[in-house]
């Protein structure tokens, strides 16, 4: 639906080279590179459209519905990249990098070289959001019956010389009722990323469901959403979307697959919160029941690489451990409150105490300095973070509301763009297309190191 590419790949001359999210639909856009959001599929009269509706009007609720869950899905990457400590973390780092490359331009044949490794970890921070198409597995062939059976294993990453490293990924492997693989999916950065969006996105159309007057309209659009979401669940090319819903479905019984993904959301910016001094206090064998003792080892790889994704399914294993195998049911309403009991009587780690030295932390990236052109968009970029944090919490909600919540920069796929606060078009695109330049600079450099 809507354009091949992006408004903005047109005008840069070709598509850009940052797979760092799946790329299933060219609806919408969000660059983690270069934090720019794009709507390919929208021109200025949808958004018009959308405002101002007659929700008993067939035509008013199909122009919102085409703007709202889009907009709201790309907006919720755009929060967890700038109102977690993981994502302000990230943002220090890539204008960090491009700064040290910017210098190192100027320098000429002198440069220092001790700090390039700094641009292949950043360019590693980016691709490996996603893991590389290798650890994924589709069969779809086998997708002939739901529910699919589902078991968890865990296997290791390769170095990039080849070599089994010491570090471990964490999979969900789906079968059918005759025992053939429908798809193998990691638990990565990305499926968290996903996950977080997509609960983001079911809200906002359950909100405007709800504002249908005629009850048998409503009634059909929400069998609607229904049948959509189940179809999506077990879809074997949306896996990357829906294998951290199928997780928290199956560890606590549930079978509302939004309360899945809101659970999901929730704890997903619990853990981009935590500080690395937090994560490194985490002890599998007393989170988790003997049952998961053959990950204990694998877990352990997970808390010294700080794996996002893999310490996702520690925390629903956990949760499952303490609470769910001992009669106490885990849902939307308690996940917070037994997450926080949860850490403060097995890892002695107080929430408060977590959440004041998360803060901590983010105040401390706000005082870096070394970002050259960029510091004052980095500085304005990393308060507007801090107050965000502050806003949101540790565990946040599982929906933000942006009738009144922030609204960041976004372009439509007709040119169009749209600011709250006033931001030039030039800057926006201009950065885009900077770091999509020093991106493809650092496809370069990690070409070049060949020793």
């Amino acid at each position: 639906m809507g354009w091949d590419i992006s408004f903005l790949s047109k005008k840069l001359g070709r598509e850009h080279k940052i797979k760092s999210m799946p790329n299933y639909s060219t609806a919408g856009s969000y660059c983690f590179l270069s934090q720019c959001i794009q709507f390919e599929s929208l021109e200025i009269k949808h958004l018009m459209d959308s405002i101002h509706l007659d929700f008993d009007s067939f035509d008013g609720y199909e122009a919102a519905k085409k703007v709202a869950p889009l907009l709201n899905h790309e907006v919720k990457h755009w929060y967890d990249a700038h109102s977690t400590l993981w994502g302000m973390k990230l943002l220090t780092e890539i204008y960090s990098c491009r700064n040290d490359l910017a210098v190192a331009e100027k320098s000429g044949i002198g440069t220092p070289l001790d700090h390039f490794n700094k641009q292949m970890n950043l360019r590693d921070s980016i691709e490996f959001i996603k893991y590389p198409d290798y650890y994924t597995t589709r069969t779809p062939k086998a997708n002939t019956s739901r529910p699919w059976s589902y078991q968890h294993s865990c296997g290791i990453l390769f170095t990039k010389h080849g070599k089994p490293s010491d570090r471990h990924i964490f999979f969900t492997r789906f079968e059918n009722k005759d025992g053939h693989l429908i798809a193998r999916v990691p638990f990565s950065l990305c499926a968290l990323l996903e996950a977080s969006a997509v609960s983001q996105e079911l809200n906002s159309k359950v909100i405007l469901i709800n504002q249908i007057e005629n009850p048998a309209s409503r009634k059909i659009e929400t069998q609607k959403l229904f049948d959509n979401t189940f179809k999506e669940l077990y879809d074997e090319n949306l896996v990357e979307y829906s294998v951290v819903a199928h997780k928290v479905a199956n560890a606590f019984s549930l079978v509302d697959a939004i309360e899945s993904y809101n659970i999901s959301s929730v704890l997903i910016r619990f853990l981009f919160n935590l500080p690395h001094e937090i994560i490194d206090k985490i002890v599998p064998e007393k989170l988790l029941m003997e049952m998961f003792s053959c990950f204990f080892e694998p877990y352990k790889s997970a808390i010294k690489y700080k794996d996002l994704g893999s310490l996702f399914s520690l925390l629903i294993d956990a949760l499952y451990s303490q609470y769910q195998s001992k009669g106490v049911a885990v849902n939307i309403n308690n996940v917070e409150k037994l997450t926080s009991e949860m850490f403060s009587s097995l890892l002695d780690l107080n929430v408060e105490d977590i959440y004041a030295s998360s803060r901590k932390e983010i105040s401390a990236l706000i005082q870096l300095k070394s970002f050259g052109d960029y510091s004052d968009y980095i500085a304005n970029t990393l308060n507007l973070g801090m107050k965000l944090h502050e806003e949101l919490g540790l565990f946040g909600g599982f929906y933000i509301n942006l009738d009144t919540a922030f609204l960041p920069d976004f372009i439509l796929g007709d040119g169009i763009f749209v600011s709250k606060i006033d931001t030039k078009q030039d800057d926006f695109e201009n950065r885009y297309f900077d770091l999509n330049g020093y991106y493809g600079h650092l496809r370069n450099f990690a070409n070049a190191c060949i020793v």
